[in-house]
């Protein structure tokens, strides 16, 4: 049984790359890991999902997806958040792949409670601008969020 490393993945990009990484990067999963039927968006522009998996990842997901892509403004680029768990760690070239392949920008401050550390990971114009692995004395005392992660 892994560790959770666990945060808020930021993803931003045009409403066109956005919206072909919700429904084309991420594939639905049962708890398991067994493919569920593909992403789709409903009549209300809604796309739902328990649980995702961040294609080309070893273990990576998206947890209770529920955006309207509908809301997302056209102009520019726009930034969405996702509840998002790895199992022990995060890889940021998996991550820059789904990037470059999706035409995005991703950011993530992830937390290891089990294994006490913070992983820090910023992919800009398809190029990894960070990729930190924050380690602590007193994680309890001196970690921003001790109880996130497992």
């Amino acid at each position: 049984m892994p560790n959770w490393c666990r945060g808020t993945l930021r993803v931003r990009g045009t409403k066109e790359n956005l919206t072909k990484f919700v429904l084309e990067g991420l594939q639905p999963v049962d708890y398991f890991g067994e493919d569920l039927e593909v992403l789709k968006m409903d009549e209300y522009s809604q796309v739902k999902c328990s649980r995702c998996w961040i294609k080309g990842t070893r273990r990576g997901f998206i947890l209770d997806l529920d955006e309207y892509i509908d809301d997302w403004n056209d102009e520019g680029k726009i930034a969405i958040g996702f509840e998002a768990e790895f199992a022990w760690c995060i890889s940021a070239e998996e991550l820059l792949q789904s990037c470059k392949k999706y035409g995005v920008d991703m950011r993530i401050h992830a937390f290891e409670r089990g294994m006490q550390f913070n992983q820090i990971i910023e992919i800009i114009d398809g190029e990894i601008t960070k990729d930190e692995e924050v380690k602590f004395d007193d994680y309890n005392w001196d970690c921003i969020c001790p109880n996130i992660g497992g």
